[in-house]
């Protein structure tokens, strides 16, 4: 990207109201938005040495793992869902993920696109 692009890029990224993380294909998060850091109440340098599974309900992993794998194996282009985090004192938080993949220059996944928004309790069901 041009250097106005990039700059536009990051600052849309870091100033965006909606958590946004880059995800590896491992699921260690790579980069992530100050909305996501206070969503989910984590400095951004304990975020990154975590995965997304590390945050996760247990209950709602297993779908997010089957969904990841849809996505890698090109049957889906993008996928979201409703799924439980763990906030960094220990509750449950609602949240919509939009999820998208980006191919590296071979074809390989270079990383995932993560969106994040806390629902509202009403929201959830």
């Amino acid at each position: 990207m041009p250097d106005r692009e990039t700059q536009l890029f990051v600052a849309m990224f870091r100033k965006s109201p909606i958590g946004m993380a880059l995800v590896s294909p491992l699921g260690r998060f790579m980069s992530v938005n100050d909305a996501l850091c206070s969503m989910l109440g984590y400095p951004r340098e304990k975020l990154l040495t975590l995965t997304f599974q590390d945050i996760t309900h247990p209950d709602d992993l297993d779908a997010d793992l089957g969904l990841l794998r849809q996505l890698l194996e090109g049957e889906i282009p993008q996928y979201e869902m409703r799924k439980r985090y763990y906030h960094s004192d220990g509750h449950q938080l609602w949240a919509q993920l939009n999820v998208s993949m980006i191919l590296s220059d071979d074809g390989s996944p270079a990383f995932f696109v993560s969106q994040i928004q806390a629902l509202p309790a009403a929201a959830t069901g």
